[in-house]
């Protein structure tokens, strides 16, 4: 799964964060969804093809009851790109309709059994075990892609679909117009996006994500937000992984400033040490180039590395030791 993905999913566990998730992506940051309400869920099992017969398990899910109201809810968390997302959302919710009607049939059974009362009033309601008025709970499931590159991959079901064999014009129109299609609510945290609505410190890290290869754009957001000089350590350390911050937990305590850290101090060491890279890149890129010019003119080593020491201010061994 990688060291990113756990660490944004440990990071969601929090259902403060959970809830404040769900809140600004479905409903505009207004508080509907409330963390007090937020219950552990027992995970969902699927086997996974082509593994031996293991077994693929929601990342994060849970049941939110409301009053007299459950709703289920549940993040897949993806680092990287997956060409068969939609599908497999759906295959998780559908087995999760799966598991609570089994468990509505298994209590119907159980009721016949004991025989109090007349449980099916009709050949349909104990053919399928399920009767008018019994009720399954919804199922709502982001699908968040935290990965850098940009999200090439199908966003519902219908663009995991060929249409065209064997239709042709009006024809395949007809057909797709007429495919029963299953939507995906996908999250590119690699976008920019209003951050306002966050009530958590996930807002945070939510507006650093899509600057990872922008160092302008970082900097302007560091600039800009007083808050990355004293995030929590669990913030911290999840920004750390996010952003490839190297070596942050052995040098954490450098940052530290009482109980918070200031990752505005770590991230800018992370920018120049890559400014650092770049410029030794482009150095070594420059005197490669400058090297195989000279010697496809045909000019001797000797004189190469003469040049080398006049051009590049190299010394003489610095310069020959290139020649090798």
């Amino acid at each position: 799964m990688g060291m990113e993905n756990d660490a944004m999913l440990s990071y969601l566990e929090n259902n403060d964060r959970f809830a404040d998730l769900f809140n600004q992506f479905f409903f505009s940051g207004r508080q509907v969804v409330m963390s007090r309400e937020l219950q552990e869920a027992s995970e969902i099992y699927v086997p996974h093809p082509g593994r031996g017969g293991g077994q693929r398990v929601r990342d994060i899910k849970r049941r939110l009851e409301s009053g007299a109201c459950l709703k289920i809810l549940a993040v897949e968390a993806q680092n990287d790109i997956s060409y068969i997302m939609p599908w497999r959302i759906m295959d998780y919710d559908c087995r999760e309709y799966e598991r609570q009607i089994r468990r509505i049939q298994g209590a119907n059974r159980s009721a016949e059994k004991q025989g109090e009362k007349e449980v099916f009033r009709n050949a349909g309601e104990r053919l399928g075990r399920f009767r008018r008025e019994d009720r399954i709970a919804p199922v709502y499931t982001i699908c968040l892609y935290h990965g850098e590159e940009k999200w090439d991959g199908p966003r519902n079901l219908k663009d995991m679909v060929d249409f065209t064999a064997g239709n042709a014009g009006s024809g395949r129109l007809e057909w797709e117009r007429c495919f029963t299609d299953y939507p995906m609510r996908l999250i590119c945290a690699n976008e920019t996006m209003d951050c306002s609505g966050f009530r958590t410190s996930l807002g945070t890290v939510f507006a650093l994500l899509p600057f990872r290869r922008d160092r302008a754009g970082l900097r302007e957001v560091l600039n800009g937000n007083p808050a990355y000089t004293k995030l929590d350590q669990e913030t911290a350390e999840t920004v750390s992984a996010l952003m490839g911050i190297k070596n942050f937990m052995k040098r954490k305590e450098e940052f530290r400033e009482g109980d918070r850290y200031n990752m505005c101090q770590a991230i800018r060491e992370m920018i120049e040490e890559g400014e650092r890279k770049g410029e030794n890149r482009s150095r070594k890129d420059g005197l490669r180039i400058f090297i195989q010019s000279n010697r496809d003119d045909g000019v001797a080593e000797e004189a190469i590395a003469a040049k080398l020491q006049k051009y590049y201010a190299l010394k003489k061994e610095e310069a020959w030791k290139l020649l090798k």
